[in-house]
């Protein structure tokens, strides 16, 4: 994305020069005000006196709005869910179509034609309905896809390029179609989240049926259609099972005795001999025979369904700009540079870099982007990390700035002072280093420096609880994963009292993905980067399931803001908690708490800035922007940098909050 200029920033709801001049003017000394006064009264006209007594009323309140300036969309992407050969406008295989996710957006299909290189793009009917999993064909070759967050079945029909909303077939309660498949008769079956049903849709009658929950616990379903009729239903995460569902006596039989499910990834495929396979969360794969017994087989005697298109040919995506194919036949790859529309991408995370300018994440797709605040040039830096979610946590140290993304908590580097080359090699800029290990999976906060490490809070991975600190070695490139250090909890903030060379760390209840919290309250750390050891645990705030930030001040309390909106400070020499208040505002901002140039602690709330000055305890509201806040937080000098959806804001601090 080329850089925008200094011009176009300006127009982004600036004031007229008129307007700044006279706030400046007010702002200057309160000389200039009696002056102003003085002039009023000695033009003695009523006429003049009203407009400028209300001019004055009001003047207090303009330079709040006025120190909001949005500097426009980093990243104007979408981010592809799948490549599938398809039928085209005659009916035959011979198109690749992208799933592409627009965030704000319809979900789009791009359809390449791989001899010419064609693309076209078709914007789904449902403007807030983004991004889809699943694809499907019928027996007339119409496309179906299952989206979300309103989970839709929608149909496309590549002879006339038009889309059909077909309604939410599994009611209103679901958030997403997991996966589609096609069944012998030609019916198509989808399931969904959160309450992981089952649904089919006839193409023939347009009737809908929904089967109702699959698993009464879980909450993903993911149906394949076997050629024997029946629908087999992988249920994740938790606790992985295998439903197969009956169409014609409309009965569900579960294969995995409860004792035996465990948490993961189980998945299943139909082979070309119409029989369905499961490959377990251990590696082993299963062949099920006659809807109830399960048959180890070893993989390479499993006919997977062919891939690619008819003539063989083979293609992949390696990111929404770029598809490639291959033909094994004769060795000849070709590239197709992909073109896509999308307005913009949502801003997960945004962070100072080590050379003073600011850097964000945007989410699905992962990409890295920097404004400079000298220049007023907005960057996207493409990918930074193998990851394709977003990166969820970054921290400066020794010059370069260190990354740390989902899925799979990948730590990567960048170095702003190198050329851009994305990859894992030695040159790579930025360069992924890998996961972190252990099961984790979102990587919320992180700390660089102390002892020359990293230290990464998390989530873990789908299905499981115990979140961790992990710790990266920066000279000896080693990595060590501390998990369950909170028994079943997460870490979810992580503040560095540096008068006492100890880390503070937040937790969260909530496990990884498609989980139900087991404890109850989230708990305050104290955790010993020396010894690498967790020295102290307090349940701060009661009632609070995660804390969301942390701040510590130079003389090591440490203040913390919780999901019930509450504020919490501890004494680290006392190892107590000295005192707990309302927050008073709705919906704090993760990760947005943090100490400001004037030693005042700043904090967002999705619809407040707002600031606590150590010492006095009291929350005060500073500014409301004219957005909602969705992620933060940045802070150099003056200016406070958050998010706003797909815009990057600045707020100018005033003199005196």
């Amino acid at each position: 994305m080329p850089p925008v200029s200094r011009r176009q920033n300006q127009s982004y709801k600036s004031p007229s020069p008129p307007c700044r001049r006279a706030t400046a003017c007010l702002r200057r000394n309160a000389s200039c005000r009696q002056a102003t006064l003085a002039t009023a009264w000695e033009l003695r006209g009523f006429r003049f006196f009203i407009p400028i007594l209300l001019f004055f009323i009001l003047s207090p309140f303009p330079q709040f709005s006025f120190a909001f300036r949005n500097l426009g969309v980093p990243v104007k992407e979408g981010i592809s869910w799948g490549s599938y050969a398809g039928p085209g406008k005659t009916g035959r295989t011979d198109t690749i179509y992208i799933v592409l996710g627009r965030y704000k957006e319809s979900v789009s299909l791009l359809a390449v034609h791989p001899d010419t290189g064609e693309i076209r793009q078709f914007n789904g009917p449902l403007p807030d309905e983004m991004g889809s999993w699943g694809f499907a064909v019928d027996q007339e070759n119409r496309i179906y896809l299952g989206s979300y967050y309103h989970a839709h079945l929608l149909r496309f029909d590549p002879r006339t390029g038009t889309w059909e909303d077909l309604g939410r077939p599994a009611g209103e309660s679901e958030s997403f179609i997991c996966a589609l498949t096609t069944a012998p008769d030609g019916k198509i079956w989808g399931g969904t989240f959160p309450s992981a049903k089952l649904f089919s849709f006839d193409p023939k009658t347009g009737e809908t049926k929904n089967f109702g929950r699959m698993d009464e616990k879980q909450f993903y379903c993911y149906p394949t259609a076997g050629g024997d009729g029946l629908i087999y239903c992988a249920i994740r995460f938790e606790k992985t099972d295998i439903v197969v569902f009956d169409p014609v006596k409309e009965t569900r039989t579960s294969l995995i005795p409860l004792e035996e499910r465990r948490s993961g990834w189980l998945s299943l495929t139909r082979g070309e001999d119409g029989k369905v396979y499961a490959k377990f969360p251990s590696g082993k794969w299963f062949r099920i025979e006659d809807g109830k017994n399960l048959l180890e087989v070893p993989e390479s005697e499993i006919p997977f369904p062919k891939r690619g298109l008819p003539d063989g040919r083979q293609f992949y995506i390696v990111d929404p700009h770029l598809l490639k194919i291959q033909n094994p036949a004769t060795k000849e790859e070709k590239e197709i540079p992909l073109r896509h529309e999308a307005s913009g991408a949502f801003l997960f995370v945004v962070g100072l870099g080590p050379d003073g300018r600011i850097y964000g994440s945007s989410m699905l797709p992962l990409r890295l982007f920097v404004y400079d605040p000298i220049d007023q040039s907005l960057t996207n830096l493409g990918k930074a990390a193998h990851a394709g979610g977003q990166i969820y946590s970054m921290e400066s140290y020794d010059g370069k700035l260190y990354l740390c993304s989902y899925p799979a908590a990948r730590l990567s580097v960048y170095d702003p002072k190198k050329p851009l080359k994305f990859g894992d090699g030695e040159d790579a800029n930025p360069r992924d280093l890998g996961p972190m290990g252990e099961g984790q999976d979102r990587p919320r906060a992180m700390i660089a420096g102390p002892h020359g490490k990293l230290y990464v809070g998390s989530y873990p991975d789908y299905g499981l609880h115990g979140g961790a600190i992990s710790v990266y070695d920066l000279k000896k490139k080693e990595r060590r994963v501390y998990r369950h250090i909170i028994p079943n909890q997460s870490l979810a903030s992580l503040a560095y009292l540096e008068k006492f060379d100890l880390i503070a760390g937040g937790s969260s209840v909530r496990g990884g993905g498609g989980t139900r919290a087991i404890e109850k309250e989230a708990k305050l750390i104290l955790w010993d980067p020396k010894e690498e050891k967790k020295v102290f645990e307090i349940v701060p705030v009661p009632d609070a399931r995660t804390i969301l930030s942390l701040a510590a001040t130079p003389g090591g309390l440490v203040y913390g803001i919780t999901d019930n909106e509450k504020v919490f400070i501890f004494d680290q020499e006392k190892r107590e908690v000295r005192k707990v208040f309302d927050l008073g505002l709705k919906r704090p901002v993760e990760i947005s708490l943090q100490m400001g140039p004037d030693g005042l602690l700043y904090g967002l709330t999705q619809e407040e800035i707002f600031f606590i000055e150590p010492g006095k305890d009291q929350v005060l509201p500073m500014a409301k922007p004219p957005v909602p806040i969705t992620s933060g937080m940045a802070i150099s000098g003056r200016k406070i940098y958050f998010g706003s959806h797909a815009f990057l804001y600045e707020f100018e601090i005033p003199s005196n909050p």
